[in-house]
């Protein structure tokens, strides 16, 4: 069930104009849905029509805010992480960007709730799943969707009319945030971890903090037991826009053993590991300097974690610190160990500049308007 901008279609028995349109891909199981931006044919009034013809679901809802709406009578039935692949007409999302998401139904199975975590904050929309028969559609006309694009851009130009008049200093603040956004600079990991842990369906949970020399802290979550390390590296990988400098998974462990990743940013420096009891996958994550002044093992690690964490760091990071922490005193200084043999051609740092590529083409591209998923 595919349709195009200018079609009009009859929804419920309410009849609405297509305005623009977005292709989502779930990370974890590859699975593709459209959602359709329409506007009554008669009236201003928005919703999002979602199309999901893989698992025969069909919906209609429309944005209720930054805020959670009360979950109270609702359970969560679908969580992941969405990709945009495609988009067209008036939607400010472009291929590229992505979020994490939680799907909520009512007792009755007809109502939900869908939360979306973009990286500039959170959005929310209620509506009620459809039969496929209540999606019709009437005609393509031009006009119809001339009128509503015509009325969206009057909403607009009020609505910055407005913003002027009544916020005219928090505006010098949105300005300075835009000119700021030109020097673009992806999430840290930490700031990723920390937010997706505070999800209503958290990947990531925090454990403790290991406190470290120079006033500085390393900061432990726990991945649990139900995906790999590499899946929790490609997607912290993914969170970050493959804005990596060095990444590499340990291939020297034993038989049965999964390797720790190291992952080196500019600014920070990561370790998935498998706990010591190799009941779960934990993840650490500090700043460089944690690590150039502070002689700790990662937390609950085992041999080859705690070796291949000070292996990886030594060869990779420690000769650049060494210059911007010279005041500093590093027990890298007296490091006695093997160095480890990096290769640019790893898997994980393939996937890393296949990611960073990605990203970087999207935001060359171009989008407007109003998104159900921005």
């Amino acid at each position: 069930m595919k349709f195009s901008r200018g079609d009009v279609l009859l929804v419920d028995g309410v009849e609405y104009v297509v305005l623009g349109s977005v292709t989502y891909r779930n990370t974890a199981d590859g699975n593709c849905w459209d959602e359709y931006r329409m506007q009554k044919t008669e009236g201003a009034s928005e919703v999002w029509l979602s199309i999901d013809d893989v698992f025969s679901e069909y919906s209609v809802t429309h944005v209720v805010g930054e805020r959670c709406p009360s979950l109270r009578g609702y359970h969560i039935v679908d969580h992941g992480h969405e990709v945009v692949i495609a988009a067209s007409g008036s939607v400010d999302v472009v291929p590229g960007d992505q979020a994490d998401f939680n799907e909520y139904e009512d007792d009755t199975e007809e109502k939900i709730i869908s939360e979306e975590l973009w990286s500039d904050g959170a959005e929310y929309s209620a509506g009620h799943y459809l039969d496929p028969e209540d999606i019709f559609l009437s005609r393509h006309d031009k006009a119809a969707l001339g009128k509503a694009e015509a009325l969206t851009r009057r909403r607009a130009y009020l609505i910055t009319a407005l913003a002027l008049l009544v916020f005219c200093i928090p505006l010098l603040a949105v300005i300075f945030e835009f000119f700021s956004s030109l020097f673009y600079s992806p999430q840290t990991i930490s700031h990723y971890l920390s937010r997706q842990s505070k999800t209503a369906a958290p990947r990531y949970s925090y454990v403790t903090s290991v406190t470290g020399e120079a006033k500085q802290k390393a900061d432990v979550y726990s991945a649990g037991s139900a995906y790999s390390i590499d899946y929790i590296a490609e997607d912290i990988i993914t969170a970050i826009e493959g804005e990596t400098e060095y990444v590499q998974k340990d291939d020297e462990t034993g038989e049965g053993e999964e390797g720790s990743v190291a992952i080196l940013t500019k600014k920070e420096y990561c370790l998935v590991y498998p706990s010591e009891d190799n009941n779960e996958v934990l993840v650490q994550v500090s700043k460089r300097k944690f690590t150039y002044t502070t002689d700790e093992s990662p937390y609950r690690s085992n041999r080859h974690a705690r070796r291949y964490y000070r292996r990886f760091y030594y060869s990779t990071g420690y000769s650049s610190d060494s210059s911007s922490y010279r005041k500093y005193s590093s027990p890298y200084s007296s490091f006695d160990d093997t160095s480890i043999s990096y290769s640019d051609s790893n898997s994980l740092n393939t996937y890393s500049g296949t990611v960073r590529q990605d990203s970087i083409n999207a935001r060359r591209s171009d989008g407007g308007g109003l998104s159900n998923g921005k």
